[in-house]
């Protein structure tokens, strides 16, 4: 992926603050209603879109490093800005799938937000409940198998305003 030409330190914060086209974006389930037919959901980035996005912005005109700090991954994340390194921090715990790696990334995204990358994201409306196809396990317990509506449509619909 080439750099993006930027000139200073507005034109580079413009720059990765620009927003995901929604193909780019993923949803998760945040919970589900107890009889399994609809579910509160997320969008999200995933972190090699970050990496992407400040590849593409920065070259290689940035660094993160990690830190634990009891339970939680600290992301420090360095941009060479106005010929000096500005830093932003943020944390995140560890995931349900691979724990660590999850915390990292999390961590990583979380960073990114504090330089603008994916905070578009934030503005969406709180409350996206999605109708959802479920699955029962043997425990009795229903899992989320897929949506039976387009996040999107709820998206769309919640920030028009002809609702």
């Amino acid at each position: 992926m080439a750099k993006i030409s930027v000139n200073n330190t507005e034109d580079i914060m413009f720059k990765l603050s620009q927003k995901f086209p929604e193909k780019d974006i993923q949803w998760r389930v945040q919970r589900m209603k107890g009889d399994g037919t609809s579910a509160m959901v997320l969008a999200y980035i995933n972190a090699r879109q970050v990496q992407d996005r400040l590849n593409e912005v920065m070259g290689s005109n940035w660094q993160c490093k990690h830190e634990v700090f009891g339970s939680k991954t600290i992301c420090h994340l360095g941009l060479f800005l106005d010929d000096k390194w500005v830093w932003r921090s943020d944390g995140a715990g560890d995931t349900q799938v691979e724990a660590d790696k999850g915390a990292i990334s999390d961590s990583l995204k979380r960073a990114a937000v504090s330089f603008g990358i994916g905070r578009h994201l934030y503005d969406f409306p709180s409350n996206i409940w999605v109708k959802i196809k479920t699955k029962k396990a043997t425990n009795g317990k229903s899992y989320f198998d897929g949506f039976l509506e387009d996040p999107w449509d709820i998206v769309r619909r919640k920030m028009s305003d002809f609702r």
